[in-house]
């Protein structure tokens, strides 16, 4: 079988709050405007069910904090100089979240996405393993 990876750039998101590895799995989705007019922060969760990744990598290297998800001139941009990645998708979100100073309460697709097996939401009940490289 094919491996899923799934690689997005961490940024804010005016209608979802975040996009990370969840909201980035609508770049496939055809009528993105159906999921608003549903209810986008489940529609994100309920769509990532369907093919869940092998492996999410998520491209903090320069976050987009304000201003996303297309940015303008007075966009926050913070040099994280991160790679964050990971096999599931809620724990990556929440690194991500916390990266960027969103309120993962607010990125609700996070909770329901937990609820659908995707993920902890707790990374204090997770083994983390942080590489400084440099």
């Amino acid at each position: 079988s094919d491996v899923f990876i799934n690689v997005p750039v961490l940024k804010n998101h005016g209608g979802a709050k975040l996009t990370a590895s969840m909201k980035n799995l609508m770049g496939i989705v055809y009528d993105r405007g159906a999921f608003h007019k549903i209810g986008l922060q489940q529609a994100i969760a309920d769509w990532c069910t369907v093919r869940p990744p092998d492996l999410n990598i998520i491209d903090a290297y320069r976050a987009m904090q304000t201003g996303g998800p297309r940015g303008n001139a007075s966009s926050k941009i913070l040099p994280l100089k991160a790679l964050l990645a990971s096999r599931q998708m809620v724990p990556l979100d929440v690194a991500g979240a916390k990266m960027i100073g969103v309120d993962v309460n607010a990125a609700s697709h996070i909770e329901a996405g937990e609820k659908h097996g995707l993920g902890c939401a707790d990374l204090t009940k997770l083994n983390i393993k942080r590489i400084k490289l440099g």
